[in-house]
């Protein structure tokens, strides 16, 4: 029961994620696959726990698939910038 509700939650979290997202990325004016790369990386490394937990990939697979998915965003966190400002 208690998988159920935090299941539940996590979806409606995560749902809320992505609306926020969304909405900083056109406030900002990012355009593009490139710059959404990011973002999406670590979308993915938060869903792959609960997924892995409800199809029975816990252990070495989730934790190698959420360790790529967090390495992959922040490599691509770079293009995240905005087109007037400097990468430093």
């Amino acid at each position: 029961m208690l998988e159920i509700i935090l299941t539940i939650v996590f979806a409606i979290v995560f749902i809320i994620g992505i609306y926020v997202q969304v909405t900083r990325r056109k406030r900002a004016g990012l355009t593009g696959v490139k710059s959404a790369i990011a973002p999406i990386c670590f979308m993915v490394s938060a869903a792959l726990n609960p997924l892995g937990y409800w199809f029975g990939f816990l252990g070495l697979i989730s934790l190698l698939g959420s360790m790529l998915f967090l390495f992959l965003g922040a490599y691509y966190l770079k293009e995240m910038q905005a087109p007037g400002e400097k990468v430093s």
